[in-house]
């Protein structure tokens, strides 16, 4: 079995959901829409920031 060390540097973890209310609540929705809107927006930031990384990595590596 392999074991994948590699560093991802994400600094930020999937978030604690809100629990449910036992009848439909409007504010609830919002707030969980809000909640997953802020992580993906974080998973979104972290892969740009890593593919420029990678692409600056790769190009010195021809270059050299």
């Amino acid at each position: 079995m392999t074991t994948d060390n590699t560093n991802y540097n994400v600094t930020f973890r999937a978030p604690a959901l809100p629990l449910p209310p036992t009848e439909y609540n409007q504010a609830y929705f919002n707030s969980m829409n809000n909640v997953l809107r802020l992580y993906f927006n974080q998973v979104d930031q972290a892969f740009r920031n890593n593919k420029i990384i990678n692409q600056a990595e790769t190009t010195s590596w021809f270059m050299d």
